[in-house]
């Protein structure tokens, strides 16, 4: 029984990791952002530098000072002090008893964190083993962010439903996917949400649509399908929708302009005859967040386009944010007419 009491005490501790940092990086943001809005950041403490294990331990024992609770972020500690460990048996440093010292006293300290205080340790790789992954894994929550490639996800996603005894179709769960942006810890949230509302039955695209918060890449998506279709009409409704759900309309330019950049890169590169992987890795220079199920939409959506049309569009974009940093498109906090109607000319102007 006392251990049992030790051990429902530490359950504070986080560790999120793995190499889908876009996501990880959007759940620990909500972390920190509801623990602001609930407590203030005075007691809030984020470490990235990983030699400073005493200040580490310091922060996650003292209890909180101006809250009732603390939030205490720990980034890229447990890899870094890995890599050092490594060098140190390779004799190349005499610094290894020094780090698993180290890393001893803090893996010691994690089991006398107060219930006050939560600890989460953020890594940008997945952590496999090691004194502090083992430790989180005995008395903590160990939260994976995954990339995933199409293939995976959908198969991920089936096997989410057959847990939750809930029943999807395959082209449900593209649809999904596509809700999500490829995001495999956003459709692990959003799978859990439609199970709950379906109770057993079949989850369909109407669920998605009713229950999935818009996700505003997926509708940039969608718009610049209806440019590369020339589908004035469905383009314009795409681009009021996002206005209508609350983006700004300098965000959605931006969001144009920067899709038509990665969809150049894709064109350049699919014509160049390179297989995914070496396109994905391509990808990843340009945007290291970038997802696998994106960049395959990014390639299909290439095949819509050539190169000179891709320049006269990439054209378009430039004149448009030159006249809207020069004041030819005039907008105050108060008048945005002149700005909005600038952006449906783009728009028309695109699908000709």
């Amino acid at each position: 029984m006392p251990e049992e009491k030790k051990i429902e005490q530490v359950k504070n501790i986080y560790l999120f990791h793995g190499e889908n940092i876009f996501s990880s990086t959007a759940e620990l943001n909500r972390w920190k952002d509801e623990f602001v809005k609930k407590h203030g950041d005075s007691d809030m403490e984020i470490f990235e530098d990983a030699e400073k294990t005493d200040g580490i331990i310091s922060a996650i024992l003292v209890a909180p000072f101006l809250s009732e609770k603390k939030l205490v972020i720990i980034k890229n500690y447990i890899e870094d002090h890995s890599k050092k460990q490594v060098k140190g048996s390779t004799n190349e440093s005499e610094d290894k008893p020094a780090e698993e010292k180290q890393t001893k006293k803090l893996v010691n300290a994690l089991s006398k964190v107060p219930s006050s205080t939560i600890v989460v340790f953020f890594e940008e790789k997945e952590i496999k083993t090691g004194a502090i992954f083992k430790k989180i894994k005995e008395i903590g929550t160990i939260k994976l962010f995954k990339i995933f490639t199409e293939f995976e996800l959908q198969n991920f996603i089936k096997a989410l439903a057959e847990k939750s005894k809930s029943q999807i179709k395959p082209d449900t769960i593209k649809y999904l996917i596509e809700a999500v942006n490829g995001d495999s810890w956003a459709a692990e949230k959003e799978m859990e949400k439609l199970a709950t509302y379906r109770l057993g039955k079949e989850i369909t695209k109407e669920d998605i649509d009713m229950l999935v918060p818009p996700n505003p890449l997926t509708s940039i998506f969608k718009l610049t399908n209806a440019i590369g279709e020339k589908n004035t009409s469905k383009a314009m409704k795409l681009f009021h929708t996002l206005v209508s759900s609350g983006e700004n309309h300098h965000q959605i330019f931006s969001m144009i302009l920067r899709h038509f950049r990665l969809l150049t890169l894709a064109w350049d590169l699919k014509n160049q005859n390179l297989s995914f992987n070496q396109i994905g890795q391509k990808f990843h220079l340009y945007d290291p967040k970038i997802q696998p199920f994106v960049i395959s939409i990014y390639s299909q959506q290439a095949k819509n386009f050539n190169l000179d049309r891709l320049r006269e569009i990439y054209a378009m974009l430039l004149k448009t944010d030159a006249d809207t940093k020069t004041g030819k498109v005039k907008e105050t906090v108060d008048n945005k007419t002149e700005a909005m109607l600038a952006m449906e000319k783009l728009i028309i102007n695109l699908c000709k």
